[in-house]
């Protein structure tokens, strides 16, 4: 095995073993978010050595309890101590721990021991189960989208990201007691700090060229500060509290040195964002709304000015919305480098099955509690075919729907070049053609350039050109791109064909039957890759712009023959008359 074999086997190993922890988190958020364990109350620090005790909306505290006990930080057991950070740490205590609590009531203090159980019965316990699981169920998709689909920098600070939170997360959701707990913990806040260097490597990369060298050190500067800062919070304050009951950086105002550094990443998208020109403009509004929406839902977590609890379920919907915006962002913008598209005739063929299956189960319900078995045989027929005409409706407006949201763009492309397909017969000229050719797909592709060469006595010549890519004038006759298209007569992807074309692009054939007239060239997008049904498009375009070509050709060809009889017929007029007048008087030619 050579190196770049084993460079590929490497890679496709990581891969294959990200996946299997990204599945297998998953699978065990989904399996074991109803039945967390937990104390039966929030803990809200509100000095260095004082805590209060706030209730969880519909969980009842232990009779021992009231709210807005003082808790004595400083005098509790180291047990207790780790507990308390297991559950601001918002990760999960193992069932049936009891851990002894020192209340402070006057000037007496009490202890009292509190026994963990599963938070299950509260409707407010099952709104952050939800909000958690569709939170982490959003980011797992993200996390596989980009980790095998994705390309270049902002991908991959975009797949550390989702997989380093997904994972903390999850790590969240194992109960754990003691140091063994308070390890763990303080692992997923380690992979929560590293999930912000990620996020910040992809909006460096969106940003791209913009920053100049100087300015992109002082926001690196700026980020390493601030998540430094962060470390100090988020690690530095559960090992001193641990230690020594000290919990000052325990406190909640504390907590926006954790948010902050998700300031510096938001503040590149903005910064993009007012350079980008405006076809760029839709497409980062989208991440940078979804960015300002999850770092809104980090700032309340970190800093639970409506409690700790209520904090925490606002958290998990606003992020889960915004988790939502990214995937939207990257399938149906681009935002960043993936090479995946939604095809739009098997989500059509998904939404046939849908309601296929919703007919089935609507007939079955029918038959089941209104017709009976009594029923006539047209009543039977005539249920299904009611219940298939009114879903029908249903199924138009739902595609109708989907074309909208989903494949705009796409839709628009289609039905623009399809139209000039099918009108370009009616050009009269044949530069006129060319040049509406070119015009046209790089109007409704946004290609970063295209070309269109023709066939000429001298070779494959440069005729036409839309774009600042430096293009050769004129091809060799055996270009390999040229060999590939007289073999196949279909469409060749310069990346993996060498050519002095470049490697970036498609070509293809303008071709009657078995005449190659040219070909047209078209650079990459700078969001988006050419999916198959828009290469197929562009092969209908040039099979129709060749027949059209053709058949102007062949006009201009009749009528310069048409044009060179008419001569020809005038001079034979002309030489007949000249021998009559010269017989009129009287002179003979010989022959």
């Amino acid at each position: 095995m050579n190196s770049q074999e084993l460079t590929v086997a490497r890679r496709y190993g990581l891969l294959i073993l990200l996946t299997v922890l990204i599945v297998l988190a998953s699978t065990h958020l989904t399996l074991t978010i109803s039945q967390r364990p937990g104390l039966p109350f929030s803990i809200n620090v509100v000095n260095a050595r004082t805590a209060v005790i706030e209730p969880i909306p519909g969980i009842p505290l232990p009779s021992a309890l009231r709210a807005g006990d003082q808790i004595d930080l400083a005098a509790l057991p180291r047990a207790t101590r780790i507990a308390i950070i297991i559950t601001n740490g918002l990760s999960t205590l193992s069932p049936r721990q009891t851990y002894m609590f020192v209340i402070r009531r006057g000037n007496a203090a009490v202890t009292i021991p509190i026994r963990t159980e599963r938070l299950n019965a509260a409707s407010s316990v099952r709104a952050f189960y939800w909000s958690t699981l569709g939170f982490n169920l959003l980011l797992a998709a993200v996390a596989l989208l980009t980790l095998w689909r994705g390309r270049g920098r902002a991908a991959a600070g975009l797949a550390l990201w989702a997989v380093a939170f997904l994972v903390a997360y999850d790590a969240g959701f194992v109960p754990s007691h003691g140091v063994a707990g308070l390890g763990l913990m303080l692992g997923a806040m380690s992979l929560i700090l590293l999930a912000r260097v990620g996020f910040y490597v992809m909006a460096e990369s969106m940003v791209g060229v913009a920053l100049s060298p100087r300015a992109r050190t002082w926001w690196r500067a700026s980020f390493a500060l601030l998540l430094g800062l962060g470390a100090i919070h988020a690690l530095g304050g559960p090992l001193a509290f641990v230690a020594t009951g000290w919990a000052e950086l325990m406190r909640p105002a504390y907590g926006v040195a954790l948010s902050a550094s998700y300031l510096v990443p938001v503040a590149l998208l903005f910064v993009s964002y007012r350079r980008a020109v405006a076809a760029q403009r839709l497409r980062l509004r989208w991440m940078l709304w979804s960015s300002v929406l999850f770092s809104a839902g980090i700032f309340l977590s970190n800093t639970p000015i409506f409690g700790f609890f209520t904090s925490t379920i606002a958290q998990r919907f606003t992020s889960a919305l915004a988790i939502g915006g990214f995937l939207y962002a990257i399938l149906r913008h681009r935002v960043v480098d993936v090479a995946v598209f939604l095809n739009r005739a098997l989500v059509y063929a998904a939404t046939t099955s849908l309601l296929l299956g919703l007919l089935a189960l609507l007939e079955s319900l029918i038959e089941r509690t209104t017709l009976g078995r009594g029923a006539s045989l047209l009543l039977e027929f005539a249920v299904p075919v009611g219940l298939g005409a009114a879903l029908s409706a249903v199924h138009r407006r739902i595609e109708s729907t989907l074309e909208q949201f989903l494949f705009r763009r796409q839709y628009r492309e289609d039905t623009a070049l399809r139209g000039f397909a099918r009108d370009c017969a009616f050009v009269t000229q044949p530069d006129n053609l060319l040049d509406l050719t070119v015009d046209q797909i790089r109007l409704h592709t946004d290609a970063s350039w295209v070309a269109l060469y023709e066939c000429t006595p001298a070779g494959f010549v440069l005729t036409r050109q839309r774009g600042s890519r430096e293009l050769p004038m004129q091809l060799d006759l055996d270009d390999l791109v040229l060999v590939t298209l007289r073999a196949h007569a279909t469409e060749v992807d310069l990346n993996g064909t060498p050519s002095t074309l470049g490697r970036e692009g498609y070509v293809f054939p303008l071709r009657v039957r078995d005449r190659l007239l040219g070909m047209l060239v078209v650079g990459p997008r700078s969001d988006e890759h050419y999916v198959a049904d828009e290469r197929e498009l562009f092969a209908h375009v040039t099979h129709e712009v060749a027949a059209a070509l053709s058949a102007l050709r062949t006009q201009e060809t009749e009528e310069r023959a048409q044009a060179s009889e008419a001569l020809l017929d005038e001079a034979r007029t002309r030489n007949a008359t000249l021998l009559e007048l010269l017989r009129a008087h009287g002179v003979t030619l010989e022959s």
